[in-house]
């Protein structure tokens, strides 16, 4: 052991190492980089400057040299997120690792497998060799080469921070409002988030970062509903187990569902089960999920203009009434478009985020949240609320299904697409059906589920919102136009055998309000009848599991205070007119 120990080539071998392995998601990433220039700049010169500054922790580099150790130790698990979800780690990957059972969360690191206890192991080996080596071989600094390393580091502190004054001016924060509120709208991100969000081991510390703001930032904001209370309690409740399911959709619109008479073949499964009611005239008052979602599960009103409610939601009214409550999510924990769901998930007794990346890559699909259902249901609490939160049909529509599903072609499936080029019109509208027929399939396992359940259940799924798909000669696409498409939304009910036994009334009158038009800002107040739970202040009227009042006397105001019904649209787009200033 001593001649190893001692040979002259041991301690440069070992340090090349040691650096290769902290570089190698840098080399990863190095055939997408645009530039070999600006590689070097921006991933790897930063990374060797941290390592160099780190090793100025001691003089001597058999002690500095484990100040590398969580940084070796974590290369790995960047190269497997890399090379599974193509995306560096963020902020969203650090909150699913903080606040999701990663057992529960379909394997987030299952392509390692066993090879995590060999690799730790390996690498604390190669570590107690390299201090080792430098130990006796006397490695440590020269006399001025920590102060060099010192000074480098402080340039480029006082650099960044130039830039970063040089940025604000540029592009200053945009908020919503003061305070908590502000912090979680503010947009951008600091400058160095966009030069070094690729530059391991930088970019875990700017993901460490925003997901210690925001968190700290979503604490405030849910400290001042702390103590909201609907006074909620469900009187009379069945003998029977009771389960109630609400699905929050993504992006779908009705008039692309087989059930709502569309030609192609998109909910099929659906309709062979032939007990579900489709809501043909369900419209959403908000285009963007951050509102839209927050006015689904809670009281708030459609023209407030606040990022968060000023109450809590329906998962806090079930909890109140004895009921068990799950959030299961594909969608993000946190984030500007994700916080105000994320607040009112966090009043769940169990959360679940399912999804590694989010909406921003393909990551996993849709269908684990199936298994993460039948894990709750399979905990048999006597009344149990789950909420499941999809992407459903969120851009990009061909990375929301797998292969086995690309069944309308051409869809650009593995292509990227550019979502408002009207000459992927075609390829666009395919890959959307697409993702109808992978919801189908979606909705009718869970339904499936709830069968093999002896309980009164109730299944209600609405989307958040709708899209823009180039309709006609418009050309428009996506959603935020302000169109009759950005509101009108698809929604579905289904309840078991022993629901229509036990509230035959309700199940009618859901039946029989199919074709009434309708608001997403009624499922709050629909869930609560649907469960039979009361409360001081209670709006039975807008359940529409009871008879629903003409249209005309309960107009479907849009945020913009117009009046879907009644507004005049443009015969192109089937647009509204721009709302006057406020």
């Amino acid at each position: 052991m001593k001649p190893l120990l001692s040979h002259p080539i041991t301690a440069p071998l070992c340090f090349l190492l040691l650096l290769s392995l902290v570089l190698a998601p840098q080399f990863y990433l190095l055939p997408a980089a645009d530039k070999l220039g600006h590689w070097l700049l921006w991933s790897i010169a930063p990374t060797l400057l941290l390592l160099a500054l780190l090793l100025t922790v001691s003089a001597q580099l058999h002690r500095s040299i484990w100040t590398w150790f969580p940084l070796v130790l974590l290369a790995p698990q960047e190269l497997f997120y890399l090379a599974t979800y193509h995306k560096v780690t963020d902020a969203h990957a650090m909150a699913i690792i903080a606040e999701t059972d990663l057992a529960e969360a379909a394997g987030y690191l299952s392509g390692l497998g066993w090879l995590i206890i060999p690799a730790i192991l390996s690498i604390m080996l190669l570590f107690v060799l390299t201090s080792a080596v430098f130990k006796v071989q006397q490695y440590r600094w020269l006399t001025y080469g920590r102060p060099v390393v010192w000074l480098a580091s402080l340039l480029m502190f006082g650099w960044l921070w130039q830039q970063e004054l040089v940025y604000r001016q540029l592009y200053p924060l945009q908020t919503a409002a003061s305070g908590a509120e502000a912090a979680l709208a503010q947009r951008p991100l600091p400058n160095s988030h966009n030069l070094f969000h690729q530059s391991y081991p930088l970019n875990l510390l700017l993901a460490a970062n925003e997901y210690r703001l925001q968190k700290a930032a979503l604490a405030a904001v849910a400290a001042t509903v702390e103590n909201f209370r609907f006074g909620a309690s469900q009187t009379q409740p069945p003998a029977a187990r009771q389960i109630y399911v609400l699905v929050i959709g993504e992006t779908l619109r009705p008039d692309r569902l087989q059930l709502n008479g569309y030609a192609r073949a998109t909910t099929p499964r659906l309709a062979g089960l032939g007990d579900v009611v489709s809501f043909t005239d369900m419209v959403s008052p908000w285009s963007w999920t951050r509102m839209s979602v927050p006015l689904i599960i809670s009281r708030k009103s459609a023209q407030d203009q606040r990022y968060f409610s000023s109450e809590k939601s329906l998962v806090a009214a079930f909890a109140e009434a004895g009921f068990a409550t799950a959030w299961l999510s594909t969608q993000s924990p946190l984030g500007v478009h994700d916080s105000s769901v994320a607040l009112h998930a966090a009043e769940a007794d169990q959360v679940q985020y399912l999804n590694p990346v989010g909406y921003k890559k393909a990551g996993f699909y849709d269908e684990v949240l199936v298994k993460a259902l039948q894990r709750v249901l399979a905990q048999q609490a006597p009344k149990q609320l789950i909420v499941v939160h999809t992407l459903g049909s969120h851009f990009s529509y061909a990375d929301r299904y797998p292969d086995n599903f690309d069944l309308f072609q051409p869809s650009g499936k593995h292509q990227a697409l550019g979502m408002h080029d009207r000459a992927n019109k075609e390829m666009l509208n395919n890959a959307y059906d697409n993702t109808v027929a992978y919801t189908d399939q979606l909705l009718f396992n869970l339904i499936k589920s709830l069968q093999q359940q002896d309980a009164i259940s109730s299944f209600l799924y609405v989307s958040d919102h709708g899209e823009n798909l180039f309709d006609g000669d418009c050309s428009k696409s996506g959603h935020g136009h302000h169109t009759e498409y950005d509101y009108r939304v698809a929604a579905l009910w289904w309840g078991s055998t022993l629901f229509s036994q036990q509230y035959p009334h309700l199940a009618q009158q859901i039946a029989a309000n199919r074709r009434q038009p309708l608001s997403t800002s009624q499922i709050f107040h629909t869930m609560l009848d649907l469960a039979q739970i009361s409360y001081a202040d209670a709006q039975p009227e807008l359940s529409f599991a009871q008879r629903v009042v003409a249209n005309k006397t309960r107009p479907r105001l849009l945020s913009s205070g117009q009046n879907f019904d009644s507004s005049p649209k443009d015969a192109l787009c089937r647009a509204f007119p721009l709302p006057a200033p406020r």
